[in-house]
């Protein structure tokens, strides 16, 4: 694995955070773009991934890219291509939540061997390369070992899918039981980033897209952790159970259980 991907994954989301400093809480309503049912994007988005393109493709320009915004650009036949969220949590930004995220995350075929994730508000950036461990600010992170009656997982509504929420309830309400307690930051990126480092003791969420937890994938890995889709199985297809073993084995009870039989 080689360490300028990493390096190169870490600026890049740097680079994309320091946009995000410099616009938050100057968006205005004329600002805001619907893209779908209850998702947002902003100018803000646009920069971000702009910069972050432009920077990786320079460093790269054999390379592919996937952005949220503007899809896949560069060679188009690179076994490489740079996986980008360059605002996760665009809602909490809007609304001056200082909870989003910057995720860039560098594939390999099917593996994933590089990735960063920035939280700009608490200049926390977190990182990781295939077989060499995860990092926030440079120092040696690890999933936490808390059991079932003191952990603390993290979730994400299905607000694009609404139409599934009352299925989704059926797990947040076996979880709120299961654990100590359940949060909902709002940034997919953040939960998995709070995951790897042991403040979050799992994490699960549905129908997510393969830029908001590429990165975040590598981190919980690398971090000690578990990472799979609802069905145990480690692919990045939007459904995702994460954390340490005790309490990604308590969440796949629950998915099983509340979601699987649903067969959503």
């Amino acid at each position: 694995m080689r360490s300028e991907y990493v390096q190169a994954a870490k600026e890049a989301a740097v680079i994309g955070g320091q946009i995000l400093k410099e616009h938050f809480k100057h968006i205005k309503k004329l600002d805001i773009e619907l893209k779908g049912l209850k998702d947002f994007v902003t100018y803000v988005d646009k920069t971000s991934e702009e910069r972050i393109k432009d920077f990786l493709l320079d460093k790269f320009p054999e390379h592919a890219f996937l952005g949220e915004e503007e899809g896949k650009t560069g060679n188009p036949d690179s076994e490489y291509i740079w996986i980008v969220d360059p605002l996760d949590g665009t809602k909490n930004y809007i609304n001056g939540f200082e909870i989003f995220a910057v995720s860039v995350a560098l594939q390999k075929g099917e593996d994933i061997i590089a990735g960063a994730i920035y939280i700009p508000m608490f200049d926390k950036l977190y990182w990781a390369g295939k077989g060499t461990g995860a990092y926030m600010n440079g120092e040696k992170i690890e999933v936490s070992n808390r059991t079932r009656d003191y952990a603390v997982v993290a979730t994400g509504f299905p607000f694009r899918y609404i139409e599934e929420i009352d299925t989704y309830l059926k797990a947040f309400r076996e979880a709120m039981i299961t654990f100590s307690a359940v949060r909902r930051p709002g940034a997919a990126a953040v939960d998995l980033a709070l995951t790897a480092e042991g403040v979050f003791d799992g994490f699960f969420e549905m129908k997510l897209s393969v830029w908001d937890i590429a990165a975040g994938f590598l981190l919980i890995k690398e971090a000690g952790g578990i990472f799979t889709n609802f069905e145990g199985k480690e692919v990045l297809d939007g459904n995702v159970i994460a954390g340490n073993e005790s309490i990604y084995r308590d969440l796949k009870e629950i998915v099983d259980k509340t979601l699987i039989q649903e067969e959503i």
